[in-house]
């Protein structure tokens, strides 16, 4: 019944909403209805405006490869100069690498710091639009000792094209063009410094220079990394808001039984928006509720892709945002997974990140759970189109609740 409820929730917003751009009306549709279902189960709920620029996520990724084929012009511009097969000043060669190094440089930071690391380094260039975290509470019958929170996030993501059409090929690529970047930008800033010592390094960096000429296919492909088209979402993630839910029907179907129902613990299931654009509904729910988060000892249990039942992934690490969570929290996690005899490991989020990182970088106490095929990678139906409820299977839905409601009962009972 509940796994029924969970999946059909899922496609009714795939089928009557759609797709669920970050800062769109569709995301706020999907939260108003998201609440529609938390206030049958929660003693309150409420939405949380806040504004962000959702587009500068990824929205430079594109002139940010463009630019990368230009530093790559200066540099060979200024390698020719340097060769004696452009017929200009030695000035111009400096004028030529510093502004190879300077754009590089420029995007680098961008890559890393906004794509990477989910600052918002170039947010003000971008739109300002209004999103809404949905939160509902449901209180304990006694003495609150814990706080937990059961979250998801609401919003879809753009399509990746060259997950779409390149599979673990377009994967690979992304990488090795993010890596290349990095090293041309270091290879551009040595060439200048050179520049200034009499050491005649030509031949190296002409070899080098080659080598950045790989980069410009690839930099091509950057420009087409993603469309401003949405995909569907149902696996990543209204499965874990789908579950969220699930927690809330659980416990409103069980108030009269006190094994069930929390005695002890306040619980918050909240659906992030804006986590497709950088984290940026998670990161202005902490930063609004820090304080209160930090002197409760809030835990947040957070959901990211659940599709494909015993693949359950407890995510202690997020590699590419640098978050490592809670280690109890992970450990409790998945010793009760085990414990009702589901295939479960622990694991590493290879690419992206989670709104469990918005916590954990704010000294919060978070975990993750995920269910797919883990194998450091990520599933075809990845930010594509083929993320429809069909690739949800209800019984993946169903475990994660178990072990959801299992977790409340453990930290209900715990001192």
């Amino acid at each position: 019944m509940f796994e029924d409820y969970m999946h059909g929730f899922i496609k009714e917003i795939c089928d009557e909403i759609g797709p669920r751009e970050s800062g769109t009306q569709e995301e706020i549709l999907a939260g108003d209805r998201i609440e529609e279902e938390f206030k049958k189960y929660c003693n309150e709920t409420h939405q949380e405006s806040y504004i962000s620029s959702p587009t500068a996520f990824l929205g430079f990724i594109r002139y940010g490869a463009a630019a990368i084929i230009i530093a790559i012009v200066f540099y060979w511009l200024s390698l020719l100069i340097d060769i004696g097969s452009l017929q200009m000043e030695a000035s111009y060669s400096l004028f030529f690498i510093s502004m190879a190094a300077g754009i590089a440089i420029f995007c680098d930071y961008y890559f890393i710091f906004e794509v990477m690391r989910y600052t918002e380094f170039l947010d003000r260039f971008f739109p300002k639009k209004t999103s809404k975290n949905v939160v509902g509470t449901i209180e304990s019958t006694g003495e609150v000792k814990h706080t937990i929170i059961f979250a998801g996030h609401h919003d879809s993501a753009y399509e990746f094209n060259l997950f779409y059409h390149l599979k673990t090929v377009g994967a690979a690529t992304i990488f090795v063009g993010f890596v290349g970047a990095i090293i041309f930008g270091i290879v551009s800033v040595i060439k200048l410094i050179f520049y200034f010592i009499p050491v005649n390094l030509t031949q190296v960096f002409f070899v080098l220079g080659i080598v950045a000429l790989i980069l410009v296919p690839i930099a091509v492909l950057y420009m087409f990394f993603h469309s401003y088209k949405p995909v569907p979402g149902a696996f990543d993630n209204l499965s874990a808001v789908a579950v969220t839910l699930g927690i809330g029907k659980y416990l409103v179907e069980n108030k009269s039984n006190p094994d069930i129902y929390p005695k002890h613990t306040r619980v918050h299931l909240v659906s992030f928006a804006g986590e497709e654009a950088g984290l940026r509904g998670s990161k202005r729910y902490v930063k609004a509720h820090h304080d209160e988060l930090t002197k409760s000892g809030t835990i947040l249990v957070n959901m990211d892709g659940i599709g494909k039942k015993d693949e359950i992934i407890i995510a202690n690490t997020e590699l590419l945002i640098g978050a490592k969570h809670d280690k109890e929290v992970c450990e409790d996690l998945l010793r009760i997974a085990q414990d009702l005899n589901i295939r479960s490991e622990m694991g590493t989020l290879p690419f992206g990140a989670s709104d469990a990182a918005a916590f954990t970088h704010k000294k919060l106490r978070a975990g993750c759970i995920m269910a797919y095929p883990h194998k450091l990678s990520l599933p075809d139906y990845y930010h594509t189109r083929l993320d429809t409820p069909e690739v949800v299977e209800k019984e993946a839905l169903g475990q994660v609740l178990q072990i959801c409601l299992e977790y409340l009962k453990y930290i209900d009972k715990s001192e």
